[in-house]
């Protein structure tokens, strides 16, 4: 006698498989290409054909399928990669040399990034700098940025970035994702610390006419 898997365990099954191939696919787009034997255009893309070959290289992955690739892009919550015209790429993260594909773009009044406690007051003197990575990461809500920040430690902080006062000075903002925006750096005027961050804006309710 045998059992069969429900159709949740087998979707608990495929999210597992997608995660860890999401892992290395971020070691191979994002850090490691040539160990791969990949080559990255200048904004970050990778042939899908070439992209399968290493991946199928890798023990455990010889099945690999173009299907698995798209199940990766597919996978809730913040999105990390993207598919288009038979190619594959990071959409951030890298610490190899990329550019961001597009132009600069207007970025909301406010933005977050969350670190860890102990860089806070290096963050505010100096400003935000990438560090290993190619990029500065800035979140589009605090929550986000405090989901970053967990990386980094158990009680992260959130830091506001002043980035329309920002990109008025001249710095640039790309857009990576829905959520997601990259600069190369952010001067530390540009900062406001934790309990410095503004209020959101309210909406003024409509002016009521007296009665008659």
């Amino acid at each position: 006698m045998y059992h069969t898997l429900g159709k949740d365990a087998m979707a608990a099954l495929d999210r597992r498989r997608a995660e860890r191939l999401s892992r290395l696919l971020s070691l191979i787009l994002r850090h490691r290409p040539e160990a791969f034997g990949i080559s990255l255009d200048p904004h970050g893309w990778a042939p899908v054909e070439a992209l399968l070959e290493a991946v199928r290289r890798q023990r455990g992955w010889e099945d690999a399928t173009a299907a698995d690739l798209e199940a990766v892009v597919q996978l809730p919550g913040r999105r990390r990669f993207e598919l288009r015209d038979g190619r594959m790429r990071a959409l951030y993260g890298h610490s190899v040399p990329v550019q961001p594909e597009g132009a600069p773009q207007r970025p909301p009044e406010w933005l977050y990034h969350g670190t860890a406690p102990e860089r806070v007051a290096v963050i505010l003197s100096e400003g935000l700098r990438p560090g290993a990575r190619r990029f500065v990461h800035l979140s589009l809500t605090p929550l986000q940025a405090r989901e970053v920040g967990l990386r980094h430690s158990p009680q992260p902080v959130v830091l506001t970035v002043l980035a329309r006062r920002a990109h008025e000075a001249g710095v640039a903002f790309y857009r990576a994702s829905g959520d997601v925006y990259l600069v190369d750096a952010v001067p530390p005027q540009f900062l406001l610390p934790p309990e410095g961050r503004p209020r959101e804006p309210v909406t003024p309710e409509p002016a009521r006419s007296a009665p008659p």
